[in-house]
This record gives C-alpha cells, structure tokens and sequence, in this order.
C-alpha cells in the first residue's frame, strides 16, 4: 500500500528552475525568481524547504490525482496562502461533501478508489485541471493532458523549463522502466480490463507530444529517452488489457439444454435442477436435497422448485466461493430447514476476516462444519471430491459427483462459458486472483485431471466440459501473469499487486 513516511528529502534540482523533492509522492517545484508553483502536494513538509530554495511565494499546487499520497498534507489546514487545482471529477474524492458518501459503507465489488482520503476533506480546491486545457501563470501557459489509470480523472501537468525543454509531470501515468507504480490501481472492477485501457490511451497521447524531462510522482525523473518509456509502458498496458479479455479463443460455449419447468427453474439432469441465478439443488434417492451456493435473491426461484418437489428436505447447503451473491442465503436455509451449511477452510477464512473484501457482506456468516481442504466427502448417496480452486478469488473451491450417471463439477465463477464475462468471472488483486500453480493454471489442470462431464458454474452457465478449453486457459494464465509483472516496478506481484489485498479502508463492520 502508498507509504505513510511524510519525511520529506532534499531538493534535488532537475534543470535551472525545477526541483524534485521525495515525499510521500514526489513534489515538483517549478521556480521563476522568487516565485513558484508546486505539482502534488505530499505531506507538505517540504514547504519548509522553500526558502533555501530562495522561494518566497508559492502561487499555486496542482493535484495531478486524489489520492492520498498526493494530498494528505493539505488536511492539516482549511486554508492555504495558494491556490489548489485539482483534475474536474476529482470533486467526489477530495471534497467534504463527496468524502463522506464514500465512507458511509463498504461497496459491493472493487470501490471506486482504492486510496483516497478517509476523514474531512479538501476545501477551495478549484477542480478547473480539464484534460487538453491549460491556464497561465503569469505569462507561463501550463497544459493538462488526460492521462487516467490510477483514477478516472488523473492528468498530466505540462509545463516548459527556461531551458527549452518540455516537462510533463505525470502523476502515477507512468513509472520508472516502463512500469506503473501499485498496478491494480488500474482494475476499475473486478473483471474487465477497462482501466488498463483507459491507461494504454492516457500513456499514448502522452507519447503523442515531445517529453524531455518525464517526471512521475514515485521513482525517478526520466530524462533519457522518455519517449522509448512511453512507448514500452503503452505496450504493456495493452498486454494486460488483452489478458483481461477472451482466455479460451476460439472455443465453443457447449450450453446444456435444460427442461425449463418454469420461469427461474430448470432440470439439468433428473436429479439435478438450477434455480435462479446461482443457485443449484441436489436431489438425494432418499428424498433430501443439498442447495450449491444459496443467494438471498434466488429464494423465490427455490420456493417455487420446492412446491414441484412436495415432501422433499434441504438437509445441506454448500458454497464455491465466498462472494455474497453465492452464500447469503445459507442462513436462512439454516432457519427455515435446519440445513447444515458447509464450508471449504479457504471459503471460512474470507468470511471471517474483519478487513474489506469484495462482495464480502459487512455481517457474520458463519459455517456449521468444515470440509477438507482437499480430499472427499460423503453426503446421503452421493460421493463428493473437494478441492482449493482458486481463480477468479483465491478463496474458492470446487466439488464434484457423479449425478444420474455424468460427473458434475460444481465450479462457481472461476471458468465461465466463452461468451460469458470472455470465459472467466475476471480476475484482480482485491479477489486475491492467483495465475501459476496456486490459481488459474493449476485450476485449469485440476479440471483436466478430473475430466467433468458437465460443468455446473455460477450465474447459471451450465456446459459440457471440454479438455482443450481449460489446455488454452493453462497457457492464458501464463501470459496473465506475465503481462501482470511486467508493469510492477520490479516484477514483484506480492509487493506491488497483491497489496490490494490489505486494503482495510472501507468501513467493515463484523461483529462475533
């Protein structure tokens, strides 16, 4: 996560009349005489350093982006001797009024910004920074550029040195070595590549004017061949935005056609039915019925199967992942059934965390039993394989029986039919999303292993299964991952992707 060091380093001038000082971003000072404008504003402990710098007024701060290594220090006053501008959009982030939204409750799925500011608020801040606008100071013209990525409204601050030279201070646009600093700032959901495009367009028209002197907000200026950054950071956004499409070209959906018995219900097999939009049921000789992954919206859907099923008990009920849409219901079936809800340890161990996560409820739902983290389990006749399948979140799982004769495995919203979301419930860092051994690839060779018949998935995509499918995805996940730690700033997933993961901002309130 951002730094919280607000220890400012010396002045380290970059030309005649500009200074880079290492904040808790870094802080662009550009100087003519004994006058200065300031780009990012960090903890402002730097302002101390001015009037060695022989500064005495300081006109202006632009705010390339809202996030709180930018800006914190701004907090500590409701009024400054200059003027703040920030980009127009960035209202809803750094203004009072649009804060407080913000932290009145959790979002469902990835929140509209992963680091912005928690308490009060920016006030007489001018949100006037439009991409490809400008305004003058003095006769000085400064330009912004759109460049989004880290946020949708993210811009560039172009400006020229009394050298000649065109500097452009691009925020978190772009990072030493053609990467971008804490990349899943760039997954605006959890499953498109939509900010990495965004990205890939910022960094492209950046690239479309002359940079001498490429100035980001963390990691060095780059002044040797910035535009040969550009180019190469371009390339690698859109390696991530491709990956964040189609992971099984070519293939075909391979849709089951089911007996629709009525609206929301339909039979799979004679004793398996899909209910809703998630919901799947079980049917036992013994006249019982085990419910897979219970959504609250889905109960008119079951109430309505159970009036086709007169005398039949849900004993059981069950989870692939831990995403709300999938398990909600489970105590209510609990208290209208007496149906035992069963767990996988990796399911157990995201609903008992007390930090945000994703379509995580902010309420305790808390299994009656544990399942093995991988092995068998037994429930009336029928004989379930258990195992971690970690994909679209790491904490996921996947069960398998054989129902009137064909394997089904039951696999939640890791893989999806190819038309479906491009095959997969997405991937990002807040899910936990793993590519290698440990994620999709081992997944995928998990499901080749076990060779299903039938693939029963969440949101009621129900296919045959198909070997060279999940061969392609295997291959996928490589390239996944790959264009993943070509944009961290030294190939480190865990340290500049996976902590999304730790991302405890959002109010998260769970009791026990």
């Amino acid at each position: 996560m951002t730094s919280k060091t607000s220890t400012s380093s010396n002045p380290v001038r970059l030309s005649s009349d500009c200074w880079r000082i290492a904040d808790t971003c870094n802080v662009y000072v550009l100087q003519r005489g004994e006058r200065a404008i300031a780009v990012d504003f960090g903890s402002g402990r730097w302002l101390a350093r001015l009037p060695a710098m022989g500064i005495r007024h300081l006109d202006h701060v632009f705010l390339t982006h809202h996030h709180t290594d930018q800006c914190r220090g701004l907090l500590a006053r409701k009024s400054w001797p200059f003027v703040i501008h920030a980009p127009a959009g960035e209202r809803e982030f750094l203004s009072a009024e649009g804060v407080k939204p913000l932290n009145a409750a959790p979002p469902g799925g990835c929140p509209p910004s992963y680091d912005r500011l928690r308490y009060g608020g920016l006030g007489g801040v001018c949100y006037d920074m439009a991409g490809f606008s400008d305004q003058f100071w003095g006769s000085e013209r400064i330009r912004f550029l759109h460049t989004p990525g880290h946020g949708r409204h993210a811009c560039t601050v172009v400006a020229d040195s009394q050298d000649g030279r065109q500097l452009a201070f691009c925020g978190d646009a772009v990072h030493a070595h053609a990467t971008i600093w804490q990349p899943y700032h760039l997954e605006w959901d959890h499953w498109t590549g939509e900010g990495a495009l965004a990205a890939w367009e910022g960094v492209q028209r950046l690239s479309g004017i002359k940079v001498d002197l490429l100035c980001p907000s963390h990691g060095p200026a780059i002044a040797t061949n910035p535009a040969s950054t550009l180019r190469l950071t371009a390339r690698r956004l859109m390696a991530l935005y491709l990956v964040k499409g189609q992971i099984s070209a070519g293939e075909r959906d391979r849709y089951i056609k089911p007996e629709v018995l009525t609206a929301g219900v339909r039979r799979i097999l004679p004793h398996l039915f899909q209910f809703g939009s998630n919901g799947y049921l079980l049917l036992s000789d013994a006249g019982t019925a085990f419910v897979i992954d219970p959504f609250l919206d889905d109960m008119p859907a079951l109430d309505e199967l159970m009036r086709r099923l007169p005398g039949v008990r849900i004993l059981a009920t069950a989870a692939t992942h831990y995403h709300w849409d999938h398990l909600d219901a489970a105590p209510l079936l609990r208290k209208r059934h007496g149906a035992r809800f069963w767990l996988h340890p990796s399911l157990a161990e995201a609903l008992s965390c007390r930090h945000w996560r994703p379509w995580l409820k902010p309420i305790p739902i808390i299994p009656d039993c544990l399942w093995p983290d991988q092995g068998t389990w037994k429930w009336e006749d029928y004989a379930f394989r258990i195992a971690h399948w970690p994909g679209q979140t790491w904490w996921h799982c996947v069960f398998m029986t054989e129902v009137d004769g064909r394997r089904v495995m039951f696999g939640g919203d890791s893989f999806q039919p190819p038309s479906r979301w491009n095959g997969t419930g997405g991937f990002c860092a807040a899910n936990g999303s793993r590519f290698g051994a440990r994620g999709f690839a081992g997944s995928a060779r998990l499901a080749i292993r076990w060779r299903p018949d039938i693939l029963a998935c969440g949101h009621a995509t129900y296919c045959r299964f198909s070997s060279s499918r999940f061969r392609k995805i295997e291959r996928w996940a490589a390239r996944a991952e790959a264009a993943l730690k070509a944009l961290c700033p030294d190939g480190d997933l865990r340290r500049h992707y996976y902590a999304a993961t730790e991302f405890s901002d959002w109010p998260q309130a769970r009791s026990r």
